[in-house]
């Protein structure tokens, strides 16, 4: 399950912790647990919310971090 969650996070945009879990067929709990995991192995990082830059951002009305909940973009390295 962990390697389809990197798989949809690879395929880019972004996605609510909700999203996710429907995706897998499980509950977000369980997606939380996975990205700590993931996070913890280095695969991928919460980050910070957008402050004002967001109001230039034409994906400002879609994306996750104008909403409650932590962000998650994979590690490039």
């Amino acid at each position: 399950m962990l390697e389809r969650l990197l798989e949809i996070l690879r395929a880019g945009g972004t996605h609510r912790v909700s999203d996710l879990a429907r995706a897998l067929d499980t509950t977000p709990a369980l997606v939380e647990m996975m990205l700590e995991d993931l996070s913890r192995a280095g695969y991928v990082k919460p980050v910070a919310t957008c402050t004002e830059a967001c109001a230039s951002c034409p994906l400002a009305d879609s994306c996750i971090s104008t909403q409650p909940g932590k962000a998650w973009t994979l590690n490039p390295d």
